[in-house]
């Protein structure tokens, strides 16, 4: 029997086993890889999950264990990233939580959620120029979802925010800003607004903005008592006391009303130039009032221990003192009476004397306070 000679393989019969072998190879590296990184890729996403849902049901801690571990399988993931900041916030580890921030600001300067949360970190820490400044960043930033409605929320946030710090010149424009961007017919954002330009002093605005309110509901507490506040301090007493007078009594005893209100009632009782009133009503009133800044006036210079008798006169208070002793004749009721022409000139005087009395002891009360501040309102009441 003769013997088989062994085969030969050919050169290109190995190389291209050779290649399959390794493509073969290839595939399964790379099919296993994905089934790792599909593996590590659904345990982050369920530690993210279960992070969502401790951090709904208050539970800091664990959600931070939660989304520590889903960055873990899943490091550079921004999302995972952006809420372990927001959890670190909340659980009061700023500083560490703004390191986080401002790494995924550097890759994204436009993001408004993470300006947003740079600016309540800063803010927390009483960082004013920071917070305002990440503010202004997330109002201007990219929001995916109802950017509108997020802006203006964020806008309310920063206004509250330079109010509640005393910064009135700087939260002006920004309470303008939100009253031009909230919806005529939205009453309870206008109600927002109404009370931002009350606390930015911006009365006129304000007033405006309450009688749009009042137009749509004529009994909104909320809105009368703006209105009232409003037209209070312009120094529209009568137009003040009309909505006052539309408050239930209880809303009016309450502290942001209560001292307004009787002010207003003072004001009105002791104007001598209220439309409708008869002639020798506003005499009484001019005469009666005239009474009271002696008193004034007289009380003024025993708390500064100046004797008004003094000749001559060197102090404004003596001054006046002399001014009046001369003019008592002429500014007597029956004189004002029957020459109503003077009656311009006796509570011209009686306003002197109440802003005399103010420079020398400090503000008036009570019907002084109501006679200082009709005279400093630049009109008189209804004239």
């Amino acid at each position: 029997m003769t013997e088989r000679a062994p085969r030969i393989y050919s050169r290109e019969l190995i190389f291209v086993l050779s290649v399959v072998a390794l493509i073969v190879m290839v595939a399964l590296t790379a099919f296993f890889s994905r089934l790792y990184h599909k593996q590590v890729h659904t345990l982050a996403d369920g530690w993210f999950a279960q992070g969502e849902r401790d951090m709904q049901a208050g539970d800091i801690s664990a959600a931070l264990t939660d989304y520590r571990n889903a960055l873990a399988y899943n490091p550079y993931n921004t999302r995972f990233q952006f809420f372990l900041a927001k959890a670190l916030a909340a659980a009061g580890h700023g500083d560490e939580a703004r390191a986080y921030l401002l790494n995924l600001l550097s890759e994204s300067p436009g993001k408004g959620e993470v300006n947003l949360e740079l600016a309540r970190i800063a803010a927390h820490n009483g960082s004013i120029p920071d917070a305002v400044r990440y503010y202004q960043g997330a109002i201007y930033g990219e929001w995916d979802a109802d950017p509108i409605e997020t802006r203006w929320q964020i806008r309310r946030e920063l206004c509250e925010f330079l109010l509640d710090h005393g910064l009135v010149k700087q939260a002006t424009p920004e309470v303008i800003a939100l009253a031009e961007n909230s919806p005529p017919a939205d009453s309870q954002r206008l109600k927002i607004v109404g009370e931002f330009l009350l606390r930015t002093r911006q009365w006129t605005r304000a007033q405006e903005v309450y009688r749009d309110l009042l137009a749509a509901d004529r009994y909104d507490e909320e809105a009368l008592a703006g209105a009232a506040k409003a037209a209070f301090e312009l120094g529209q007493y009568s137009e003040a006391m009309d909505y006052f007078n539309r408050l239930p009594p209880t809303r009016r005893d309450a502290p942001d009303i209560a001292g307004s209100y009787d002010i207003a009632r003072r004001i009105l009782a002791v104007d001598p130039f209220l439309s409708g009133l008869p002639a020798k009503a506003k005499a009484q009133r001019a005469a009666d009032d005239l009474v009271t800044a002696q008193a004034r006036l007289q009380n003024c210079a025993r708390q500064n221990g100046q004797s008004l008798q003094e000749t001559p006169p060197r102090t404004d208070l003596q001054v006046f003192w002399a001014q009046l002793q001369r003019m008592q004749t002429d500014w007597s009721q029956s004189n004002l009476e029957r020459y109503p022409e003077r009656l311009d000139a006796a509570m011209e005087f009686v306003f002197r004397l109440e802003n005399a009395g103010a420079a020398s002891c400090g503000d008036p009360q009570g019907d002084d306070r109501a006679l200082w501040l009709l005279g400093r309102s630049g009109s008189v009441v209804n004239r």
